[in-house]
């Protein structure tokens, strides 16, 4: 099991290595890009958004300051083979190239971290030695404010920061505000070298920073040392350097080793039997815990991670569905932090239903930091605006208020944490069921209530008519809102919420008789057709390990929605969720009959198929699947690694371990209902729940 994995441009681009070897504490996020080249990103801030055209808000993309520029005799050195080593136990990016010009060659090395304790703080070390050079080097040091967010189509790109002060007196320090006046930044660096170089301060129109300067000889080594911090309050940031400079690199850097190293402790991860698994499963456990910043009130997790501009930093159902499992039993706090952040933004759940013509909260389908519907309705293709994308899914994919409904039921059936019901937990509850009482229509020749015109988790088809996922988690929504309003009418520190919200025995009644009514559509042999007239469209199977819609025909591709294709677990995810409300026969014929006709384009279809197969009991097919799924981003298998990384897919991979191969149930104790034995894979790792560590070994 690798604790450090290397990376090269002669196997992947340089923008995914940057996405596989970005570095965070949750508050701050720096891509991989190597230092002495320019770039095109910056560090985004966990929480800075600012408006933006077309997607309304984004993660805003913030001055660099870890740059650092190399000059021999004026004549900037450029790289040759550039080595990437992302040390996960450590917490370390460590960069090597030889940098060349023509009158002389340096062997360069770095080591780059992003304090695990200290969140605003990033450093970085590096060595300059000559190798065959004599003559003056020049080492720049500048906080970068030349960055926009890169927007469509590609030839635009907008600004989302000003900067409203420069000083270069001490050291470096600037102050930026975002486009929409909401976040104001401060950003203050300081370098020095070993031995002592003289340093001057420069500032240009794009830069602020310091340059160092020594006469070199072969042979000679420059040790440099930059140190920069982030933060809201410009006093804060102010005292934060200086402490830093004090304590000093090194120190910071050893401490910071520590409290990883700490972390991997706590969760004693080993996994062996299958190198490429046991590889992918602690790369990506990494990158799960360093977006986790313990020091805040609420974890905000964007579909891309803190790790690029995919799907613009908006948050999805990807959290509460697919990454908030690994989070309750590796990091309770996390997963209670995450409800906290929708407890903040059921005020603005709630007005979006309103202006949807509904009553209750109805969370939007893209959230930002306010909570209103960030899903763009066009999307431009040329300049012109002559040519756009219509985007369905704000407008019709509303699963995600039951989803986030399922999270809450989730973290109090595995934590017990009564303080959170009382505080926000039943209150979301109670006004997402008022939601979906208001969504659902009667249907006289059904005798039953549906739920029209919505996109499922198969995107392949838009406004269909109770699709099975969204049937199916509405019904669960309002039975959970049932359950815990009865329960909390006798309970006396959860009565006051009811009563704050005038939740009477009638609207409780009314929830369970709507949820009893919700059609779904299965046969007498249990096959459940994912929406109203899904049966009736022309049938197509894939070849089994088709990833993705390359394969199809142009023809098919272009008129998919008229097929029986899908592009993610629908069917199969809601039955696998709501497994205890299905025989495991029901649930393999489902599977058997929806995996040969899911393409998996997207990378949340793998860990939930593979879910599935392990919890029925098809552990070698489950677990060939779970590899896939884990692989997404080191093995790149969609091939949009550059734009993110795939947080979902790699929390739905613990969700299949934890509930598909293991079968992990609550009670007095935590049980585990899976096969002593997986085809040689051996697993062991410490959960928490309910303020105990138990250990898990398969």
């Amino acid at each position: 099991m690798k604790k450090k994995f290397t990376f090269s441009e002669e196997y992947f681009e340089r923008e995914t290595i940057a996405t596989l070897t970005t570095l965070s504490n949750g508050y701050i996020s720096v891509r991989g890009d190597p230092e002495f080249l320019e770039s095109k990103q910056g560090t985004f801030i966990a929480g800075v958004y600012s408006y933006t055209p077309v997607f309304y808000r984004e993660l805003v993309n913030l001055p660099r300051a870890h740059a650092i520029y190399a000059e021999f005799e004026g004549v900037p050195l450029k790289p040759e083979n550039v080595l990437y080593t992302l040390d996960v136990e450590h917490g370390l990016l460590e960069i090597e190239s030889t940098l060349t010009s023509p009158l002389g060659s340096f062997a360069y090395k770095s080591v780059r971290f992003v304090h695990k304790n200290i969140k605003g703080l990033l450093g970085i070390k590096a060595s300059i030695k000559s190798l065959n050079a004599r003559g003056r080097l020049f080492v720049k040091a500048p906080v970068e404010l030349e960055f926009s967010n890169p927007s469509v189509p590609q030839e635009v790109s907008v600004r989302l920061f000003r900067v409203v002060s420069l000083e270069n007196k001490a050291y470096p320090r600037v102050e930026v505000v975002t486009a929409d006046d909401r976040y104001k930044v401060y950003i203050a660096s300081v370098a020095s070298s070993v031995p002592e170089a003289p340093v001057n301060n420069f500032t240009t129109n794009s830069k602020i920073g310091q340059v160092l300067s020594l006469d070199v000889r072969p042979g000679d080594i420059l040790n440099l040392e930059r140190l920069a911090v982030y933060g809201f309050d410009s006093s804060t940031v102010d005292s934060a350097l200086t402490n830093a400079k004090s304590r000093g690199l090194e120190g910071l850097l050893q401490e910071h080793m520590r409290e990883w190293e700490k972390e991997w402790r706590e969760i004693n991860l080993n996994v062996s039997g299958d190198e490429e698994l046991a590889d992918s499963l602690i790369f990506n456990t990494f990158h799960l815990l360093q977006i986790y910043n313990d020091q805040s009130d609420v974890f905000a997790i964007p579909a891309k991670g803190l790790h690029g501009y995919g799907y613009r930093g908006h948050v999805f159902w990807d959290t509460e569905i697919y990454a908030f499992p690994f989070y309750l039993f590796f990091k309770p706090d996390a997963a209670r932090k995450i409800l906290t952040f929708r407890c903040r933004l059921l005020e603005a759940a709630i007005e979006n239903a309103k202006r949807n013509g509904y009553r209750g909260a109805q969370y939007p389908w893209e959230s930002a930091d306010d909570g209103v519907e960030a899903t763009p309705r066009e999307v431009p293709l040329d300049l012109t605006g002559s040519k756009k994308v219509r985007i369905y899914t704000g407008d019709q994919e509303h699963h995600i208020t039951a989803d986030i409904a399922y999270a809450v039921d989730m973290y109090y059936r595995f934590t017990g944490d009564k303080d959170f019901l009382a505080e926000c937990g039943l209150r979301i509850l109670v006004e997402t069921a008022r939601f979906w009482t208001s969504r659902v229509e009667w249907d006289t020749r059904l005798s039953r209530y549906v739920i029209r015109n919505v996109i499922g988790p198969d995107e392949y088809h838009v406004g269909v008519d109770n699709n099975f996922y969204t049937n199916l988690m509405a019904r669960h929504n309002l039975e959970l809102a049932a359950s815990y309003s009865k329960r909390a009418q006798s309970d006396i520190s959860l009565r006051p919420v009811l009563d704050e919200l005038r939740v009477s025995s009638e609207e409780i009644t009314t929830w369970e008789n709507i949820a009893e009514g919700i059609y779904v559509n299965c046969g007498e042999d249990g096959l459940c057709e994912q929406f109203d007239g899904y049966f009736k469209l022309k049938d197509y199977k894939l070849d089994p390990g088709v990833i993705g819609e390359k394969s199809l025909p142009p023809s098919v591709l272009q008129s998919i929605q008229d097929y029986q294709l899908i592009k993610q677990a629908d069917v199969v995810a809601a039955m696998f969720l709501l497994r205890e409300k299905f025989t495991r026969e029901v649930i393999e014929k489902n599977y058997e009959y929806y995996l040969p006709r899911t393409t998996h384009a997207s990378s949340l279809s793998l860990p939930m198929y593979a879910a599935a197969a392990l919890y029925i009991g098809r552990i070698e097919e489950g677990l060939r699947m779970l590899k896939i799924a884990a692989q997404a981003d080191l093995a790149d298998v969609y091939k949009n690694s550059k734009d993110g990384f795939h947080i979902g897919s790699a929390g739905g991979v613990w969700m299949a371990i934890l509930f598909g191969l293991l079968r992990l149930r609550e009670g007095e104790t935590i049980t585990f209902e899976g096969p002593e034995k997986a085809y040689g894979l051996k697993l062991s790792f410490n959960i928490k729940y309910r303020g105990k560590t138990y250990r898990v070994e398969l």
